[in-house]
């Protein structure tokens, strides 16, 4: 099954914000969310963590990693919840001193907003004008780590490199519920995956291989919607796995047809692979920023070979 629309997905378990930006919520006697998204939809994120917790307020925010459609809205989910600890990989906090990052994290940040103005699901009345800040991290992730929320709930710390080099999924097993941002790539409701690998193309697969290992009924990517059933997740991850290395393979072909011309390898492979996924997909801005990145990673990996 697959949902696509905010709202309570299983026990205590909740999807807020835009499936396009999703977060998610666990309320447990130690009530915690998982990715703040993006700034502009702050306003929204704490309505709705205040709706399902009343006073309480999130112990902690689990960061996936630190793009910013993931942890945009950390700094003003900050202010209304002073009292929250962000968890973070222990490379988060020199990604967030690079004003080359923070620039750019900013001007995405704008731009999308600009953007979901247009978007005839989103409510405009409660988006704001409120640009990335970077924040502090207070929690440093270590894979294998465990977070016990209370009443039996605990949320383990995978590290999951690949995507990007600070990735981590969290993983409550008695749940059985995986929230794994982007290490495993993204399924589109027209039901095409994408693979999001950007920093290393064989950590992603390991990664991938890792998340399929575990016994998942709820799996939550880092946009657009939430698969539930074992069966159904477990063909995802088959699929996943297949498209990465398919991009792979063509990439590697196009760069011989193209010699070597990564500018035309891209062209092609958004033509193939962007261009004809209908309705709501990733901006293309941001889309051919991390297309650069895979097609220039492989095309090193093909040179070294």
């Amino acid at each position: 099954m697959i949902i696509t629309t905010t709202g309570k997905i299983c026990d205590n378990f909740y999807l807020l914000g835009h499936p396009g930006y999703p977060m998610y919520l666990f309320n447990a006697p130690q009530p915690v969310i998982f990715d703040a998204c993006v700034s502009f939809a702050g306003k929204i994120y704490v309505e709705q963590i205040r709706t399902v917790l009343g006073d309480r307020e999130p112990s902690i925010l689990f960061l996936t990693h630190v793009h910013w459609d993931h942890c945009g809205a950390t700094a003003y989910l900050k202010k209304a919840f002073p009292a929250m600890k962000v968890a973070a990989s222990e490379l988060a906090p020199g990604i967030l001193e690079r004003p080359n990052a923070v620039a750019l994290m900013k001007r995405l940040n704008e731009e999308a907003r600009i953007e979901m103005l247009s978007c005839p699901d989103f409510d405009k009345t409660r988006i704001i004008d409120e640009p990335f800040r970077p924040f502090q991290v207070d929690i440093e992730l270590k894979d294998g780590g465990t977070f016990d929320l209370g009443n039996g709930t605990v949320v383990e710390v995978l590290a999951t490199p690949g995507h990007t080099r600070d990735h981590h999924s969290f993983y409550l097993p008695r749940e059985r519920i995986l929230i794994a941002g982007e290490a495993a790539g993204l399924l589109h409701q027209s039901g095409v995956v994408a693979t999001e690998f950007l920093s290393s193309y064989n950590d992603y697969l390991a990664s991938l291989e890792r998340l399929t290992a575990l016994s998942v009924d709820v799996f939550c990517q880092g946009h657009g919607l939430v698969l539930v059933g074992r069966e159904e997740i477990k063909d995802f991850f088959r699929r996943a796995i297949e498209e990465t290395v398919s991009f792979k393979e063509r990439v590697f072909e196009l760069l011989d047809k193209e010699n070597g011309s990564l500018e035309r390898v891209m062209q092609c492979i958004k033509a193939e692979r962007y261009d004809t996924i209908p309705g709501m997909k990733q901006s293309e801005e941001p889309y051919m920023i991390n297309l650069k990145a895979k097609v220039s990673h492989l095309a090193a990996i093909k040179a070294a070979t």
